[in-house]
């Protein structure tokens, strides 16, 4: 076997092995804010105490995003993934268990949400290292021309659990509501299992590693994406209320819609990710000149659109331009980072992504207040500014490996 058959049956085996573990974790967000809202009133605790947890947990994963990176580089790959998996599924059947004690008045109200909090910390600290190290991964065995088609597998593999979850969700709810929540966990751990078994160490620990990355040449693509994730949560948290108060629906059509307009998001992206940069293998800078636009005009159609079909359009524009943009970032910063600091890099991206969903919905949703149509402004402006930010790239060779 030669050397490129070695790397084709490396990345076979690689993407077979992570990709599931990657659906998961996707379908775990997904189920967790389908069935948590119903759950915690159940327990007796109120819609804020939700978002102080999912909130707490977002800044804990802003830091732990770019320390595991970091360790991805020392540790190697597959034991930061692996890592990451089982305590991923370990804390989210822990997290399932807690909230079932809750609802059945083992506990009190102020102790859950005490340890359910403490869960979510826990899961932000622990797992943050399952999508940069299997990013790094990705990166480890491309070629440069080879690079956003490689890291777009975990983009689709993300895609793949947003289309999966809130159908997993409202299929298995009807077995009780937190039916979804132990399923999700289950799948967890199976794996976790496979990744451990199967799960091959492309990256050997470097002692280069212990340089961080010259932070000057990732700043563009950090900011980018902390404005991009802005937008993008922004629209998550705002959307529902504005299909709701448009068109004077009850809140069950409200959501039903509004799932819908998330799966069109979700399919768009699948396609982009999964099929039209995996045939075609664009540059990153092919990516964010197609991506970026693509997203604003989603947004501005938001703005204009007056019926309900003009809104499911809208969103899969925005799916379709996320579906460029954000492989577009992830390989640009790759491709500026040596290959002993790619867990760095994508740690760092990802942080950006969840400081995203630190600012965004509190901001968005407190515009809204005030007019729907501040929030569609917020989101515009954002990608307006990720563009600016990632200008001075795009008016260069962004596709071109950078010496660290």
């Amino acid at each position: 076997m030669n050397t490129d058959q070695a790397r084709a049956s490396t990345k076979k085996r690689l993407i077979t092995s992570v990709t599931p573990g990657l659906v998961a974790f996707s379908m775990g967000q997904t189920v967790l804010f389908a069935v948590a809202g119903p759950a915690f009133r159940e327990v007796g605790l109120s819609e804020a105490q939700l978002g102080q947890i999912v909130s707490a947990a977002a800044v804990v994963f802003v830091f732990s995003s770019g320390i595991w990176g970091r360790i991805a580089d020392r540790w190697g790959r597959k034991r930061t993934v692996v890592f990451g998996l089982w305590c991923y599924s370990l804390i989210s059947l822990a997290f399932a268990v807690v909230l079932q004690m809750g609802i059945n008045g083992v506990v009190a109200a102020s102790t859950t949400f005490a340890l359910l909090l403490l869960l979510r910390l826990a899961y932000a600290a622990f797992g943050g290292g399952i999508q940069p190290g299997s990013v790094a991964m990705m990166a480890d065995i491309s070629s440069a021309e080879e690079r956003s088609s490689s890291v777009a597998v975990v983009g689709a593999a993300f895609g793949i659990g947003m289309i999966l979850g809130p159908a997993a969700a409202a299929v298995l709810v009807g077995f009780g509501i937190l039916t979804p929540l132990y399923a999700i966990a289950v799948l967890g751990l199976l794996t976790a299992v496979l990744a451990t078994l199967r799960l091959p160490d492309v990256q050997p620990v470097r002692e280069a590693s212990k340089t961080p990355v010259r932070m000057r040449q990732l700043l563009p693509a950090m900011g980018a994406a902390l404005f991009l994730f802005l937008a993008v949560s922004s629209l998550q948290q705002t959307l529902a209320f504005r299909i709701q108060d448009q068109f004077e629906l009850t809140a069950m059509d409200a959501a039903r819609l509004t799932g819908f307009c998330f799966m069109a998001i979700a399919v768009a992206t699948l396609v982009i990710q999964g099929g039209v940069i995996q045939y075609f293998k664009p540059q990153p800078r092919t990516l964010l000149l197609a991506g970026l636009p693509l997203v604003l005009a989603g947004f501005a159609a938001y703005g204009f659109a007056a019926t309900y079909w003009q809104v499911l359009a809208a969103s899969a524009l925005v799916g379709a331009g996320f579906g460029f943009a954000n492989p577009g970032l992830t390989a640009a910063a790759s491709l500026r980072t040596g290959p002993e600091a790619q867990g760095q890099t994508a740690g760092l991206i990802q942080a950006m992504m969840s400081a995203g969903y630190v600012f965004g919905p509190v901001t968005a949703t407190t515009l809204y207040q005030s007019s729907p149509d501040f929030a569609v402004i917020l989101s515009a402006g954002s990608v307006l500014v990720a563009f600016v930010v990632i200008a001075p790239w795009l008016l260069t060779r962004t596709g071109q490996p950078q010496p660290a």
